[in-house]
């Protein structure tokens, strides 16, 4: 019980001490300068445009996977049907 009331103690006392500091400072002044954001120190991966036909680039290889996995199931639904039977 000592420890929680001393822990306490000291807590209270710290923040006593610190709110003075923390009043007098002022709120309003920032850094001299804004600091850069982030995304702009990074480096595009790409450089240069996208043709206008890159969606349809995506779209017709996105339709050449799907198809080739519907080859896939169906050649292996056809193998266990025989296996089966």
């Amino acid at each position: 019980m000592a420890w929680m009331v001393g822990g306490a103690a000291f807590c209270l006392a710290a923040t006593a001490v610190g709110a003075p500091a923390a009043e007098a400072a002022d709120s309003t002044a920032g850094p001299a300068t804004s600091p850069e954001p982030a995304a702009a120190q990074m480096v595009p991966p790409v450089s240069g445009t996208v043709g206008g036909s890159a969606g349809l680039y995506a779209v017709a290889g996105g339709m050449v996977v799907v198809a080739g996995g519907a080859a896939t199931w169906l050649r292996r639904k056809r193998a266990d049907r025989v296996a089966t039977d």
